[in-house]
């Protein structure tokens, strides 16, 4: 029932309620909605709405609102015909202002057909609650006591992924008049959302390996994701424990009784599972390093043999490991047999009494006697001196007397055909010793594959296959020995068909706990590590080169094109884009080592080995338009001087 005759004139409208009216159109832009639907249903021109804009202040109008009700009385827009307008174009609270209240009323409530649901985790449900009234009702929902946040419609639409999602949902439906009074609530039914039960995964497994000091608290813990929550109960060694029955396991003044094997079984309604084990022993005294340096060497472009695909990615991959548990990383990529000679010579200087040394080398190699490997010169029918020995290898960094040092040759250990290499088979080979002066027991030596058998790498993977599995265990918390221990099983579960002929080994002389993951502590050497941090550091710099004949200049950022390796590094030119650059060795160099990667931009490989400084010159059209040069080893890791 309208508060004024229907028949009454907008003019006619009492001021505050006429004003009433004009706010409510304003709100949101309600007037454009209204005055579409007006002119579609009189067939105006186009544009009238939008012409509102722009003509109400001229003609004395406050807002667009104003002229809109001004246009519907000029056409004899009479209350009755403006609030069915309103009606059809759902501006209900605008149209309560010529209408009386109506009363609130809720007739659809967010029921099913039970008063209980279930939605699998995942999944959606729409819950609806409508309801009517003048003023036009709002809906705010409640989960439990908790109000949900911007859900204020009729419809709500839960995506369950969480189990706290469960419980029960109803709907305050409310009205408010004009001045923001409210006029009555209603609470909807309400319905009960029941998240099915998920299977039992575990998240995050106990700690695979665990020393323990005597009188300590043993703790351990595993974390799932279930519904609903499961039960707990752990086993030592397939005993059950009493009490033992939640998620975090925890035994009191640990002793030699308490060793062994430990994990959790957990069941809900829909599964059962069980926690990886977790072996647990007595702690020995651990052992501490004064520094902890690895040379990482990758060699996969060879001028006369198959090019590789794995070792710069496998030496990247070890680079990060060893880094996380505390090593110095040295890395290269393509090597010479010089280059190598002095890489190894550099790795020992840092070497000193107390130090944990590493070296790393992925590339081709072969077996006589004793294991070599090739840089990436080498020629094609090789003899034994152009190639580098393990006793070799040894003989450079052993003198230095680190506490530990791990030697993984990761080649091939074939021998060198007779009918296409005889010479080598005829060769008198060097004898190379090597001993420390003090520590005898240091030294582990570990090969991918064993003597006489291939080692393999997939063109499909990213890593060697020897890599891909040391990868697994070299960050563990175990000792050294250990690691190449569940290398070899992890690799002997794996490996199928003819990769079973790639059989790892190890041998060691190691008779104290080493493990690479030991914490170091302070103390002079022969290379402090903070000298080892000035050699290796390379930030990048941006340098300013002068063209003087043509006075333009430019900037080049020095920075590295492959990171972690210290002889690769990338030239970036920012010039005019009607400029480009290329560069020269003033020197040739064989093979070259300046590549171009786009326009403007070119990576070096080796650049100690220019003799003298770079050359540049500027082009504008093909033509040259300017020289410089750029002393680029002034810019370079300082390592390299030295390689």
């Amino acid at each position: 029932m309208y508060k004024f005759c229907e028949d009454l004139d907008l003019e006619e409208l009492p001021e505050s309620v006429y004003r009433e009216l004009v706010d409510e159109l304003n709100v949101n832009d309600n007037w454009v909605h209204l005055g579409n639907y007006v002119a579609q249903r009189l067939e105006l021109r186009p544009g009238w709405v939008k012409s509102l804009e722009g003509r109400g202040a001229s003609r004395g109008k406050e807002s667009p609102a104003d002229d809109l009700l001004y246009q519907l009385n000029i056409r004899l827009c009479t209350v009755g015909i403006l609030g069915d307008l309103m009606e059809d174009c759902g501006l209900l609270r605008a149209l309560s202002t010529l209408r009386e209240t109506e009363p609130l009323t809720i007739t659809r409530h967010p029921n099913f057909p039970s008063q209980e649901v279930k939605v699998s985790m995942g999944k959606k449900i729409q819950l609806i609650c409508e309801a009517t009234g003048l003023p036009p009702p709002s809906y705010t929902w409640h989960h439990g006591d908790s109000i949900l946040p911007n859900e204020g419609g009729r419809e709500l639409t839960l995506e369950i992924t969480t189990e706290d999602q469960e419980g029960e949902y109803r709907c305050l439906v409310t009205q408010v008049d004009i001045e923001g009074k409210i006029i009555d609530q209603l609470v909807s039914e309400s319905v009960y959302v029941a998240v099915n039960s998920t299977p039992v995964v575990v998240q995050c497994q106990p700690s695979p390996f665990v020393e323990m000091k005597k009188g300590k608290s043993l703790v351990l813990s595993c974390k799932v994701k279930s519904h609903p929550e499961p039960i707990y109960q752990w086993f030592r060694d397939n005993t059950k424990l009493e009490m033992q029955t939640s998620s975090v396991l925890k035994i009191d003044n640990f002793d030699a009784n308490d060793e062994g094997k430990y994990y959790c079984y957990i069941k809900n309604p829909v599964s059962e599972v069980c926690t990886e084990r977790a072996t647990v022993i007595m702690e020995m005294p651990r052992e501490k390093a004064t520094v902890k340096i690895a040379l990482l060497i990758a060699n996969e472009d060879y001028d006369h043999h198959d090019r590789l695909k794995t070792p710069k990615n496998d030496v990247g991959k070890l680079a990060k490991l060893l880094h996380e548990i505390g090593f110095k990383v040295i890395c290269f990529a393509n090597l010479n047999i010089q280059q190598m000679k002095n890489a190894m010579t550099i790795f020992s200087a840092a070497l000193s009494e107390g130090a944990y040394g590493l070296f790393y080398f992925a590339g081709h190699g072969f077996k006589m006697q004793e294991s070599y490997v090739l840089s990436v010169d080498a020629p094609k029918t090789f003899l034994r001196s152009d190639a580098i020995c393990e006793s070799e290898i040894l003989s450079i960094m052993m003198p230095k007397d680190p506490a530990l040092l791990a030697v993984i040759l990761d080649t091939c250990q074939t021998v060198p055909p007779k009918e296409s290499n005889p010479d080598i088979h005829r060769e008198i080979p060097r004898v190379n010793e090597y001993r420390g002066r003090k520590n005898l027991r240091n030294l582990i030596q570990a090969y991918s594959t064993s003597s006489y058998r291939p080692s393999y790498e997939r063109s499909s993977n990213e890593n060697g296959l020897y890599v891909t599995h040391l990868s697994k265990f070299i960050t563990k918390d175990i000792p050294v020995q250990k690691v190449f221990e569940e290398v070899g099983r992890s690799i002997d579960r794996w490996f199928k068909g003819k990769e079973r002929n790639q059989i790892p080994m190890f041998a060691l002389t190691v008779t104290k706990p080493y493990r690479l993951t030991d914490s170091i502590y302070a103390k002079n050497s022969f290379l402090e590590p903070s000298k080892l941090d000035q050699l290796l550091s390379f930030p990048s710099r941006k340098i300013e080169i002068s063209f003087q004949q043509s006075g333009i200049t430019c900037q080049v950022q020095v920075s590295p094109y492959l990171k972690p390796f210290s002889n690769i590094i990338k030239l970036s030119f920012d010039v005019a884009d009607d400029l480009s650059v290329s560069l020269y060795n003033l020197v040739p160099i064989e093979p070259n080592n300046l590549f171009r990667t786009k326009i403007n931009e070119f990576w070096i490989h080796n650049p100690q080995r220019n003799k003298g400084p770079l050359a540049i010159f500027i082009e504008r059209d093909g033509n040259r338009v300017g020289a410089s040069a750029l002393k680029l080893m002034d810019y370079v890791p300082k390592i390299l001087q030295n390689l």
